[in-house]
């Protein structure tokens, strides 16, 4: 999932910027005015109970005097396009009614959750983690702030999935599955401690906050990164389990669709021959009539 914002149209003298809108199933675009934006954000902070200063994710200041007008608007796009693909990635905000309606989604669509880990694509998966913080890394470099940020709430959820798959019979394989994650999350601390060593400070917690308190849940608070680790565990596994169910509701749904499709099936092939029947019987009654004129 990505967005993108290339181009911007002036429309009777207001500026639409073009949101292009790459999902794993579909493309489109879209095109929406800043105030737009603002719109969106004070929604979602009515909806949430919470302050605008509060928002996990700002929009690009306004400017009174537009010196420039070319530079604003990239300015602009390049901070609205970080704004999107922030929330677009954020599990907590991301199937939020109105941000479905932002962007021009069905009502009843929904953002899926990452991809289950299992045995067949664990290796996969690692190495798509691997990808994704590599290029984490890349884009945001020594912003502590913005790299703790992606890594809390995309790389830190896959990571956990793994260390749940990790676990099988092949004691080998398994020993093999837990160095792999080790090698991540040593792979974190040194891009999460080594800016903050060179100003420094020391480094406090992977999950956590630098420099200012984290704002965390009260049943988070008290944990350690072990417990915390564990904590959300338990959470996807809750979650499996509700897919489980789901799974087994969908099976069932498909084993009568296919029941029905049998059913027709039959049903046309019974028409058919009823068809061809008539066909028959049809000809038998001309046959029958040219005898009768010859009679005749």
């Amino acid at each position: 999932m990505s967005i993108t914002i290339p181009t911007e149209t002036d429309i009777e003298g207001s500026t639409y910027y073009q949101i292009d809108i790459k999902l794993p199933l579909r493309s489109y675009s879209i095109k929406k005015r800043y105030s737009d934006f603002e719109q969106l954000v004070d929604t979602l902070c009515h909806e949430l109970g919470i302050d605008h200063k509060d928002f996990p994710y700002a929009l690009p200041g306004k400017r009174i005097n537009w010196l420039n007008k070319y530079n604003v608007i990239e300015e602009r796009k390049r901070g609205l396009t970080e704004f999107l693909n922030g929330m677009i990635n954020d599990r907590s905000l991301q199937n939020e009614r109105e941000f479905i309606s932002f962007l021009q989604l069905p009502k009843n669509f929904k953002f899926q959750d990452r991809p289950q880990v299992n045995d067949k694509n664990w290796h996969e998966l690692y190495r798509k983690v691997k990808t994704e913080l590599f290029e984490v890394s890349t884009t945001y470099g020594s912003n502590i702030i913005k790299l703790k940020e992606q890594i809390r709430k995309n790389i830190q959820p896959s990571i956990t999935g793994l260390i749940t798959s990790s676990a099988i019979e092949d004691k080998a394989e398994s020993q093999r599955r837990r160095d792999l994650i080790s090698q991540l999350q040593s792979k974190i601390d040194e891009m999460l401690i080594q800016p903050q060593q060179s100003n420094g400070k020391g480094f406090s917690r992977v999950l956590g906050g630098s420099g200012q308190a984290a704002k965390e849940t009260e049943d988070t608070l008290a944990l350690n990164n072990k417990e915390l680790l564990q904590h959300q565990v338990q959470i996807h596994q809750t979650q499996d389990q509700e897919l489980d169910q789901l799974r087994k509701i969908i099976a069932r749904q498909r084993q009568i669709g296919e029941t029905i499709s049998a059913e027709v099936e039959e049903q046309n092939a019974m028409l058919d021959k009823f068809n061809e029947e008539v066909e028959q019987t049809t000809d038998k009654i001309k046959q029958a009539r040219r005898r009768t004129r010859k009679i005749l």
